[in-house]
């Protein structure tokens, strides 16, 4: 980890970026959890990096520049993981309809009685 330069962890985090992108449209899920696992390992290895140098010796024009980039790409990389998340759960609640609560379940033929709601525990005449 010292041994790399910080242009050179740059370029394995935005490689690892386009990774995770790439294993996102694909729809394979085992991809996406290995390169997100790889992406969140060369992050804290950056910040790392960054810490051992200080902030006057590494923040150059180029550097802002790249992770202003990287800021703006990881807001569009999650929203497309939460429409993938959401067209999985669409998928599942066809394939198991059993899942959903029904409104109409009772345990009876002529449905349960209504719950109480309130600061009323029973009725009294």
């Amino acid at each position: 980890m010292s041994n790399i330069s910080l242009d050179a962890q740059l370029d394995l985090i935005e490689q690892q970026f386009n990774e995770v992108s790439t294993a996102l449209q694909d729809g394979n899920a085992q991809a996406v959890q290995s390169a997100a696992a790889r992406l969140q390992q060369l992050a804290v290895d950056f910040t790392l990096i960054v810490e051992k140098m200080g902030r006057g010796r590494w923040a150059t024009p180029q550097r802002a520049l790249r992770i202003k980039g990287l800021a703006h790409t990881l807001p569009a990389l999650r929203e497309n993981l939460l429409r993938r998340s959401a067209y999985v759960d669409r998928a599942l609640e066809m394939i198991i309809p059993a899942t959903k609560k029904t409104t109409y379940a009772g345990g009876s033929a002529y449905g349960d009685a209504m719950r109480q709601s309130g600061a009323f525990k029973f009725l009294s005449a």
